[in-house]
This record gives structure tokens, C-alpha cells and sequence, in this order.
């Protein structure tokens, strides 16, 4: 099936009452194994890459997001599965432009430094020029605390307003809007505490879809609950670090790899292949959320 569009998706979703689920990638595995989980279940997703870790100075080398879009695009198009591809949460205006004209088509800029009147000049050209080329925008009102597992503590973060997000969806004409309603980035625990009666008004009140961030951190009842309440995008990416991260460490403890073939460690795709069981790792807990937000068993109806 081609590439959809998210907006499709995320409205699909809303109207027969499950969530479709944005799993976050950032290597040709990770990306792959996403694709793996939605063609085993019949699953519509969103597949993508992070732009501020894409677009971080802080990496030692830097990126190419015409890399990124042409690879997503090209699994995408490739798959059975109705696949949108989003930059997600960049900080950059022009990574989100360049990414949009490398094959994203869906974009998310994400400055909490800005005052709300910024914000709203922003995202009003990013979706003034994101829709002339048919490409989905996502923008966020609140901002989502962030975990630290080091020192297991959760800093920042401020709940999302009502009149404001009613006020910025308006004036901007974004097609997705991302919330702040307890739900916690980089929480690998489950406990993020929900706020189920602002996410009900938020609602009743919002037009455009809904969006939840840090699924990593909330427990399954919660998750189905806010799904539930109309919530129709859930965001994933933690968990799926650290299963590729875990079975690579797994791997390394079960095998003695000096003694080797490196090309059966990496490369040939067999059953002794690092990269194979790490994506194979992704792919398990990708179904495990597919089916706690209900998109299963739906790519044929859209």
C-alpha cells in the first residue's frame, strides 16, 4: 500500500474508537521491525524518526534528513500495511521543511522556550507550507515532565490548558495536537498517573485529533482507558530502545563471540545474526501495544 496520509489514520482512528501507535525508530532495524509487527497483526501504524536526537548538535556526525525520509518512504510504500512516516518533535524549522521534502509526510515542531504567540506564528507557516505538499502537522500545547532513570526523579512538565490548546488550534489550523494530561517522557515504570477528566474535556473540546506522548511509561488499563476517552494516537519509543538494547546485551552474555564468524554475528541475517534478534525483540513489544490501543486487525478497513 503507498504511503498515508497520518491525518487519515489518526482520524480513522477516532471515529471507530482505537488508536493508531507512533513507534519511533532511529536505525534500519528499528524501523523494519515496526513494519515486522503491523504486517503480522493487520495493523495500520506510523512509523518515523526523532528529530531532535536526528537533528542534535550534539552528535558527532552530522545527518542527513534526506536519508532518513527516502529510507521511511521506501519501506512505507513497500509495505501491505496503510504506514504514515513523521518527523517527530524537532527543534529545528528547516530540518521539518527538508524532512517534508525528503518524504515525511507528517511533521512536529516542538519548542518549549517559545511564548504561546510564537508558537502560533511557527506552526501557522509550518502548516500553511506542509499542507500545500499534502503533509500532516502535529503541534503540542503543554509540556510532558521527563523522567530521569539515573536519579529516579521527574522534572518540569506543566498541563496542558484547555482555553489555550481550544485557542491554538484555532489560530494555527494544526491537524493534531499532542497533550500534557500526566502522561510522562522516558518513564520506563508504567506509572505515569493520567489525568482522566481534563483528557475528557480536552475532548469535548478540541477539534482536531488528539495525541498522546510517553506511552513507554503508562500501564496497559490506563493506556486502554485513555484510548478509550478519544485519545487516537499513542507515541512509543523508550521500550523499544531498550528491548533492542537488552537483547543485544542478552546475545553478548549467551555467546561466545571471539570465537565467531563476524559476519554470522552481523550481517547475514541467520538465526546466529545480533540485529536479527534485536529487531525481532522490537517487533514483540510493538504488537504488545498494538493490541492494548486496538489497532489490530484494521489496516483493511481504511
Amino acid at each position: 500500500m503507498a504511503l498515508v496520509s497520518m491525518n487519515k489514520l489518526m482520524n480513522h482512528a477516532l471515529n471507530n474508537n482505537y488508536a493508531v501507535g507512533y513507534f519511533e525508530a532511529w536505525n534500519m532495524e528499528s524501523i523494519l521491525a515496526v513494519v515486522d509487527a503491523a504486517e503480522q497483526t493487520n495493523s495500520p501504524v506510523i512509523i518515523g524518526f526523532g528529530g531532535q536526537f536526528i537533528g542534535s548538535k550534539k552528535r558527532t556526525i552530522k545527518e542527513n534528513i534526506y536519508h532518513y525520509g527516502y529510507l521511511g518512504k521506501a519501506i512505507a510504500q513497500q509495505s501491505k500495511m496503510p504506514i504514515a512516516l513523521l518527523l517527530n518533535e524537532s527543534h529545528e524549522i528547516d530540518l521539518l521543511i527538508n524532512g517534508a521534502k525528503a518524504g515525511f509526510n507528517a511533521i512536529m515542531y516542538e519548542n518549549h522556550e517559545l511564548t504561546l504567540q510564537e508558537s502560533i506564528e511557527i506552526n501557522k507557516y509550518l502548516v500553511k507550507t506542509a499542507h500545500y505538499i499534502d503533509v500532516t502537522v502535529e503541534a503540542e500545547i503543554g509540556k510532558l515532565p521527563d523522567a530521569d532513570i539515573a536519579t529516579n526523579t521527574i522534572n518540569g512538565g506543566q498541563k496542558t490548558d484547555i482555553d489555550e490548546a481550544v485557542y491554538f488550534v484555532d489560530k494555527t489550523g494544526i491537524d493534531a495536537l499532542a497533550v500534557s494530561v500526566g502522561n510522562v517522557h522516558l518513564m520506563e515504570s508504567g506509572k505515569a498517573q493520567l489525568d482522566f477528566d481534563l483528557i475528557r474535556l480536552l475532548r469535548k473540546n478540541i477539534k482536531v485529533p488528539l495525541v498522546l506522548h510517553g506511552g513507554t511509561g503508562i500501564s496497559d488499563e490506563d493506556l486502554k482507558e485513555a484510548v478509550a476517552l478519544g485519545m487516537c494516537k499513542v507515541n512509543v519509543g523508550t521500550i523499544l530502545k531498550r528491548a533492542y538494547i537488552s537483547s543485544i546485551q542478552q546475545y553478548l552474555k549467551q555467546n561466545d563471540i571471539e570465537n565467531m564468524d563476524p559476519h554470522k554475528i552481523i550481517g547475514r541475517g541467520g538465526e546466529s545474526d545480533m540485529l536479527c534478534s534485536a529487531r525481532a525483540a522490537i517487533a514483540v513489544e510493538v504488537t504488545k501495544f498494538i493490541k492494548i490501543i486496538g489497532c489490530g486487525n484494521k489496516a483493511h478497513l481504511i
